[in-house]
C-alpha cells in the first residue's frame, strides 16, 4: 500500500510541477505574439490547469494518506523542521492556486484583460512555491 502511496504522490508531483513548467514555457513562447493573439492563445493554453488541478488533488490525498499510514507523530519527527517548512509552503501553495484559480475565471469573462495580466506572475510564484516544496521533501527525507 505504501509503494501504491508513494506512486499516486510522484504522479500528482509530474502533474503538478509539469503543468508549472509548462506555463511557464508557453507564456514565453508567447510572449512575441501581439498582445489579442497572446490572450487567445493563452485562454486556449489554460486548459493545461486541469493536469495541475488533478496534481494537486493527488498530493494532497496522498500527502495526508502516507502520513497517517506511517503515523503522523512519526513523520512529523523523522521529517523534522524541513518537513514543517514543506507543509508551510503546501498552504501557501494552495492559497496561491485558489487565487490563481479566482483569476482564471475572471480571464475566462468578458473583460479579463487585468486577471490574465496578473497570471504570468502568479504562475511564476506557484512554479518556485512547487520547487520549494521538492526541495524541502528531499531534505526532510534523505
Amino acid at each position: 500500500m505504501h509503494d501504491l502511496l508513494l506512486i499516486t504522490h510522484f504522479i500528482g508531483l509530474a502533474l503538478g510541477l509539469g503543468t508549472s513548467f509548462s506555463m511557464f514555457t508557453l507564456g514565453l513562447a508567447a510572449k512575441d505574439l501581439a498582445p489579442a493573439d497572446r490572450a487567445a492563445f493563452m485562454r486556449r493554453a489554460m486548459v493545461l490547469g486541469r493536469n495541475g488541478s488533478i496534481g494537486l488533488l493527488l498530493l494532497i490525498l496522498s500527502g495526508v494518506w502516507l502520513v497517517f499510514s506511517q503515523g503522523a507523530a512519526e513523520v512529523m519527527a523523522w521529517g523534522g523542521g524541513m518537513f514543517h517548512v514543506k507543509l508551510t509552503l503546501v498552504v501557501i501553495l494552495m492559497g496561491v492556486f485558489g487565487y490563481s484559480q479566482m483569476l482564471i475565471r475572471q480571464a475566462k469573462g468578458s473583460d479579463g484583460a487585468a486577471a490574465m495580466a496578473r497570471l504570468p506572475l502568479v504562475g511564476r510564484i506557484m512554479l518556485l512555491l512547487s520547487t520549494a516544496i521538492v526541495v524541502t521533501a528531499v531534505l526532510a527525507f534523505h
